[in-house]
């Protein structure tokens, strides 16, 4: 991990998005949800865009096609499904998304899948768009919830995406 989204990984920590370093944890039937929710805590930090998703671990296997896990395969998988459900633009040029890590947790008794991504730009970021659409095309009731961080200066906002909502929402600062 570079200086900077090691930096930025502890802006996320100070959000309380810390991830966990547990065991994945297998689903089980008692683990069953009606409710299809993802939660991003995002922060933007000069040239860096750095988030942790946290989505029900079989919703994503369930859009995925295939069990979620720490192999190259599942990797490339999740890494390839980011990109295509989560765009994201600074100053209008397209960002593509590295996967810095990720790993199982729980939520109560619900199994979770946790992602770091990193995205850079060639500059400074002083506008960004964002399109998540993480689970839309599994879950006709599925919503996406981010917390967009600014540093520095410590800005917050919150974006709320639903399925059928395809635009972009875009942040000056």
């Amino acid at each position: 991990m570079t200086r900077r989204v090691a930096l930025v990984a502890g802006a996320l920590l100070m959000l309380g998005a810390a991830p966990p370093r547990a065991a994945p944890v297998a689903p089980t039937p008692a683990a069953r949800h009606n409710t299809h929710i993802a939660h991003t805590r995002m922060v933007v930090e000069g040239t860096m865009v750095v988030a942790r998703i946290r989505m029900f671990r079989d919703d994503l296997q369930k859009a995925l096609k295939r069990p979620v896990s720490d192999e190259p395969a599942a990797q490339a998988a999740l890494r390839a499904y980011i990109n295509g459900s989560f765009g994201v633009t600074a100053d209008g040029a397209r960002l593509t998304a590295e996967l810095a890590d990720s790993g199982g947790d729980t939520e109560g008794e619900q199994p979770i899948w946790w992602v770091l991504v990193q995205w850079k730009a060639a500059r400074p970021v002083r506008t960004i768009g964002l399109k998540v659409h993480l689970l839309f095309d599994t879950f006709s009731d599925q919503q996406n919830v981010v917390v967009l961080n600014k540093q520095p200066g410590d800005e917050r906002r919150s974006l709320y995406f639903q399925p059928g909502d395809r635009t972009e929402q875009v942040i000056k600062f």
